[in-house]
């Protein structure tokens, strides 16, 4: 059975700064985008790259396929 969280609206986003892909809820993905626009300075290099959005279980199975943890390595 699928929880509320499997459904909810979700975001894949890479960090510039270290360029790592996570995956953030609505409610965080919003306050992430209201604390870049509200910076006196704006720096595009500071603000989170938006990959892909969906539910939350789609999210984490791309950033499994982005960072490489879903393949094996077959000999």
């Amino acid at each position: 059975m699928f929880s509320y969280r499997d459904k909810e609206q979700s975001y894949l986003c890479r960090v510039p700064d270290t360029g790592l892909v996570i995956v953030l809820r609505e409610g965080d993905y919003k306050y992430r985008r209201n604390h870049e626009a509200s910076l006196r300075v704006q720096d595009p290099d500071y603000n989170f790259v938006l990959l892909a959005q969906g539910t939350w279980r789609e999210m984490l199975m791309y950033r499994r396929l982005i960072t490489g943890r879903s393949l094996t390595n077959v000999s």
